[in-house]
């Protein structure tokens, strides 16, 4: 019995885990307008390990979505299956920041570790919001 219910739990708890990437594209920018945020934008694919990392150690770390989450929309696109609205990548992960109003902000290649990119995120120039 606590095996059937431990297999029914399983799959709405990662379920839980990914609420924190909006659901698509016109969704994450429609929600950056309402609350005055910009978008985080993570291009990935799969089979990447660098996106992995990012991913489930990166982005599982509470302190930093926490950081996140003040100031952005989150983002999850797959290169290969996603349309990615014109954004370039050399290679993945690659993540963009962006204005809710679709303008680059800042753009990182590559894999980053929590305090690098918490780091990073200081470095990104604030839209200005509106009064």
């Amino acid at each position: 019995m606590k095996r059937a219910l431990l297999f029914l739990l399983l799959p709405l708890l990662s379920l839980i885990a990914d609420d924190q990437w909006a659901s698509s594209y016109e969704k994450a920018f429609e929600q950056a307008k309402a609350e005055e945020k910009s978008v985080l934008v993570m291009l990935s694919q799969d089979n990447c390990k660098a996106c992995w990392y990012m991913e489930n150690i990166v982005f599982e770390d509470e302190v930093l979505i926490e950081k996140i989450e003040k100031e952005y929309v989150m983002l999850y696109l797959d290169v290969h299956d996603d349309d990615i609205h014109g954004l370039d990548y050399s290679g993945t992960p690659t993540l963009y920041f962006l204005s809710s109003d679709d303008k680059v902000l800042k753009r990182l290649d590559g894999v980053y570790n929590i305090k690098e990119l918490t780091a990073a995120m200081l470095k990104v120039e604030k839209p200005e919001k509106k009064k």
